[in-house]
């Protein structure tokens, strides 16, 4: 298992002495910087993007705590300002054909969607969306990976508020272009039926296209 911490801000400012902090924790398997881009998507159109989105990632809750006893990195994730907002996911990595390890990210260019509450029945949605969203994603062309994220059970020890995201989704692309042209592939408008038939009607939801760093211990 692999747990993501994911904090997205309007302020930039607090990642930078952030993550050295982190890359110097043992219970940090890794860690992302996330700033925003401009994708072309035929159904959606987002805008005002969180100036930045960090995600840390460990092994389990008990690593979660772990790292949040750090009380520089308390100080230094509270830097995130007032509209910041945070949440603990379960990451699940889906498989695609001709890439041996799909958990291993290998390409920049990230497309982060997150469903939001309210959701007649979240847990419907989420199996629904488990089972017949992600092996639509493998056929787009160009895809690097397919993640989904399902929050865990996890208190925060910091007063950042979470987003109220149920679900999580990331695709991965070599570069912009390559995001771009699997948006304008008959594969989205798969993706677009699937998403019309979905049992449960989708809450609110934001689809980013973002530019990322991976740092490693």
């Amino acid at each position: 298992m692999t747990i993501a911490y994911f904090l997205t801000g309007d302020d930039a400012a607090f990642a930078e002495p952030l993550m050295p902090r982190l890359m110097g924790r043992p219970d940090v398997l890794g860690a992302s910087l996330f700033t925003p881009d401009m994708a072309e998507d035929p159904y959606v159109d987002d805008r005002a993007p969180p100036a930045l989105m960090v995600q840390i990632d460990v092994a389990d809750v008990d690593a979660l705590d772990a790292l949040f006893a750090d009380t520089e990195i308390l100080r230094l994730i509270e830097a995130a300002g007032p509209t910041a907002k945070a949440d603990a996911f379960e990451v699940l990595s889906f498989p695609i054909q001709g890439v041996d390890d799909p958990s291993l990210r290998t390409a920049p260019m990230s497309f982060m969607v997150r469903y939001f509450a309210p959701v007649s029945d979240e847990k419907l949605f989420r199996s629904y969306y488990l089972e017949n969203h992600p092996p639509i994603m493998a056929d787009m062309p160009g895809i690097r990976n397919v993640f989904c994220y399902v929050p865990v059970d996890w208190t925060s020890p910091i007063k950042i508020p979470g987003s109220g995201c149920i679900l999580g989704n990331e695709v991965v692309f070599g570069d912009l272009d390559g995001l771009n042209a699997a948006l304008a592939s008959d594969v989205r408008h798969r993706l677009r039926d699937d998403y019309k038939s979905f049992p449960v009607k989708p809450g609110p939801n934001t689809h980013y296209a973002m530019q990322r760093v991976d740092f490693r211990p």
